[in-house]
């Protein structure tokens, strides 16, 4: 790179310098979880699972949809997509579901081999329905016993039914992992596991509400970057480990008046998972035109901490009442309290052709949000892994017309 071209990329975006210890420690945990693998302590979770359980018990777990992740910024999602496709797989399959399942179809042609061979699925509905099935497709492709933890959706405060079967959905899971891994569990493990965990969400949720300070310390790629600890290392200080520096450089961003971006002039409000092949060249392109997104809801949602003297019933509280598990309204609610507390100017909500759970009744929330904060936004439409479902001139089209709102 030239230095005129390493000049104008400056000018744009400031990249994080605890990326590099981001990089060592997710290294560090796919090579373990490769070794658990081979010594039969490896379970393959859902992003909305409560971790802290296998944790405790010492199961290794690793998360496909994470992988999925790695799969479309490497940029090979259709082919991968591809392999489950010539299974029969539809292509209006979640893409993460269709990636994971081609990846265990053709390991040798995914990145890093695939992920490591589980030795049982653990599935949660709280955020996504598909995924017991398409757990139940690995199952029958690698022999793995699945374990769902049902989550039964609410509607404001939980019933005390709803409750009681959600605890011994937590007590069958423990029985679950004993027998499959041989293996104990401990309350008082459970408790520093959860202290750990509760650690490392302080320090996240820390340095996602720094963002509410003009100019915003960190952008949405930064934060899609750096919320793989909180989803699969909670529990362990791997994780505290990299949430400490995060916070300490995002506050000396914030003591220096640096933002994420070098130009901040429209503050606005994503929501849904990004479009991981192309999400340096999209939100720096934004960037560029003076946009940063100093909240969203998607990282903003891996922020409940086990407490308590019931730590089962914690447990309960916190994995039931995702907001996702809960209806538009909770959602609807989430995005106005978030464009109000980090003084935002419009939001963009990316609607995931592929993860129905997340993108359902986006186009109404869109209508509500504007009509309660009185700021505008904009649906856009594409995936998150599959490129052949992101229409970039189309996209650009509706970007520029609600950019066009604030210049």
């Amino acid at each position: 790179m030239g230095q005129e071209e390493r000049h104008t990329e400056e000018k744009v975006y400031r990249q994080l310098r605890a990326n590099s210890l981001l990089q060592e420690i997710m290294l560090r945990y796919m090579m373990e979880g490769q070794a658990a693998s081979e010594q039969g302590k490896l379970a393959w979770v859902t992003s909305g699972f409560p971790v802290e359980i296998p944790v405790t018990m010492g199961v290794n777990v690793s998360y496909p949809e994470q992988y999925g992740a790695i799969i479309g910024s490497q940029k090979v999602g259709p082919e991968i997509c591809g392999f489950a496709e010539e299974l029969g797989y539809s292509q209006e399959l979640c893409s993460y579901a269709r990636s994971s399942i081609g990846s265990v179809r053709y390991p040798e042609k995914s990145p890093l081999d695939g992920l490591p061979k589980p030795q049982a699925l653990l599935a949660c509905n709280n955020i996504c329905g598909t995924v017991l099935r398409w757990y139940d497709a690995v199952s029958q492709m690698t022999g793995a016993p699945v374990f769902l933890f049902d989550t039964p959706p609410t509607e404001g405060d939980q019933p005390s039914h709803h409750r009681e079967y959600v605890r011994q959905s937590v007590l069958r899971l423990i029985d679950f992992l004993s027998r499959t891994f041989h293996t104990s569990f401990s309350e008082e493990r459970l408790r520093k596991v959860g202290e750990l965990s509760g650690e490392a969400i302080d320090l996240w949720t820390r340095s996602l509400k720094a963002c509410r300070n003009r100019p915003s310390p960190l952008n949405c790629a930064d934060r899609f970057l750096a919320m793989a600890p909180i989803v699969a290392l909670r529990g362990t200080e791997p994780a505290i480990e990299f949430y400490q520096a995060l916070l300490e450089e995002v506050q000396e961003r914030v003591s220096q008046g640096l933002g994420a971006i070098r130009d901040e002039r429209i503050r606005l409000l994503w929501d849904d998972i990004p479009p991981w092949f192309t999400i340096f060249r999209f939100f720096n392109g934004l960037a560029a035109r003076g946009v940063v997104f100093p909240a969203d809801t998607y990282t903003h949602a891996w922020s409940g901490s086990l407490a308590g003297a019931d730590l089962l019933d914690s447990v309960v509280s916190v994995y039931s009442n995702v907001y996702l598990n809960k209806g538009l309204e909770a959602k609807v609610d989430k995005m106005c309290e978030l464009i109000k507390e980090y003084s935002l100017d419009g939001f963009i909500m990316f609607s995931v052709r592929s993860c129905k759970r997340y993108s359902l009744g986006q186009l109404v929330s869109k209508e509500l949000v504007m009509e309660r904060t009185g700021v505008p936004g904009v649906v856009i439409e594409g995936d998150m892994v599959d490129s052949r479902l992101f229409n970039d001139a189309q996209i650009q089209t509706r970007l520029d017309a609600l950019l066009e709102m604030f210049l």
